[in-house]
C-alpha cells in the first residue's frame, strides 16, 4: 500500500520565518487621514514586538523556543498527497495537500496564534480581545492563551472572544432581511462600545477612553 502521509522530522522544523517584504515592496497599510501609517499609530492595537516585525524588512526572523517548542505539539503537519482528486481530474499529475486539521483546534490558524500570544506575554499584556469570523481565529487565540500566559494558573481571564459573522442556513434568512430592508445597521460609539466592555468582570476600559 502507498503511503498518503509524508511527515518531515522534527528535528528539520524551520528555525526561522522567511519575511518577504524583504524581496516584495509592498503599499503599505493607509490610516484615516489617507496617509501610510506608522509603526506608533498600531500600538494602541499591537504590542511594539509584533509591530517592528509587522515593518521588519529583515529577510529571516528567528522563532523563539517557546514557540518552537509549543509548535512541536502538532508540527510538523503532515502533506498529504489527493490521490482520489488526481483520479478524478484524470491526470498523471500527483497532487498533495498541506494537511494542517492535526492541530489541537483543528485548522492552521495555531500557527500564527502562538507566536502572536507570546509576544503579547513577553511585552507584559495578559488578556487580549479579538474578532472571529466562523470562530476558527477566536477558538486558536483561546487555545494558545491558555499555554502561552499561564492565565487560568493565575486566576485570570485568557482571552474575550467576538464575533462578528458566521456561517450557515440560519445567516441565508438574515442576509435576506437586511437586503429587504427589515433589518438595519447598527452602530456603537466608542463610549458605548467601552461601555459595554467594562461590564465584563475584570476587563480594562481602553486607556484612550478612560478620561470620557
Amino acid at each position: 500500500m502507498e503511503p498518503k502521509n509524508i511527515i518531515l522530522p522534527q528535528d528539520r522544523m524551520p528555525l526561522q520565518r522567511y519575511n518577504i517584504l524583504s524581496d516584495i515592496k509592498l503599499n503599505p497599510p493607509l490610516g484615516p487621514d489617507s496617509n501610510p501609517i506608522k509603526p506608533e499609530d498600531l500600538a494602541p492595537v499591537f504590542p511594539m514586538n509584533l509591530i517592528e516585525q509587522e515593518v521588519s524588512t529583515q529577510r529571516w526572523i528567528d522563532i523563539p523556543e517557546p514557540v518552537l517548542d509549543a509548535l512541536r505539539i502538532w508540527r510538523p503537519s503532515p502533506l498529504t498527497r489527493a490521490s482520489r482528486f488526481e483520479k478524478a481530474l484524470g491526470t498523471p499529475a500527483r497532487i498533495y495537500f498541506k494537511n494542517e486539521s492535526v492541530s489541537p483546534p483543528g485548522s492552521h490558524k495555531p500557527n500564527t496564534a502562538v507566536p502572536q500570544a507570546y509576544y503579547n506575554k513577553v511585552f507584559g499584556i495578559e488578556r487580549i480581545t479579538t474578532e472571529t469570523g466562523a470562530g476558527q481565529w477566536g477558538s486558536a487565540l483561546a487555545c494558545v492563551m491558555e499555554e502561552a500566559i499561564k492565565a487560568r494558573e493565575e486566576g485570570k481571564e485568557k482571552t474575550i472572544v467576538v464575533t462578528f459573522s458566521g456561517h450557515g442556513l440560519l445567516d441565508l434568512g438574515a442576509y435576506d432581511r437586511y437586503l429587504s430592508g427589515e433589518l438595519t445597521d447598527v452602530g456603537m460609539s466608542e463610549t458605548q462600545l467601552a461601555e459595554a466592555l467594562g461590564a465584563v468582570k475584570g476587563y480594562p476600559r481602553p486607556a484612550h477612553l478612560k478620561s470620557r
